[in-house]
């Protein structure tokens, strides 16, 4: 798997994007299927490669919950915390699969949120 320098500007646009547009997102990464991390945008000091890994986990758990209730694939999840929540978008491109991750206070708007990140998604999606 290789990410390309277009991939990669495409990814950093669309966290940047989304730090601008949504209203108390404290981070937004993207990250490949096993864990590492292509872009990220961090409000404050969270350690980045550990919320790869545990996006990568997170849509893993996602994908089989959606296999095993016979729902199909799992585009997205949201989990929610006392202090906010994250959501987990899938992107899904012909040469590489990623996860677009956002970490949001609990001020932030989850619909919002969900739509934006899959605007960005599809976006990521179509970069050649």
């Amino acid at each position: 798997m290789v990410i390309t320098s277009k991939l990669r500007q495409a990814t950093e646009a669309a966290t940047d994007q989304l730090m601008q547009d949504i209203k108390g997102i404290k981070a937004v990464l993207v990250s490949t299927e096993d864990g590492f991390e292509v872009s990220a945008r961090v409000e404050n000091t969270a350690q980045v490669a550990r919320l790869s890994a545990m996006a990568s986990s997170l849509a893993a758990l996602g994908a089989m919950a959606g296999e095993e209730s016979q729902l199909g694939a799992c585009n997205s999840l949201v989990m929610e915390a006392s202090d906010g929540f994250i959501a987990i978008v899938q992107v899904r491109r012909h040469d590489v699969s990623l996860i677009l991750s956002v970490i949001a206070g609990k001020n932030a708007v989850v619909g919002q949120v969900l739509y934006f990140s899959k605007q960005a998604a599809r976006l990521i999606e179509t970069v050649e």
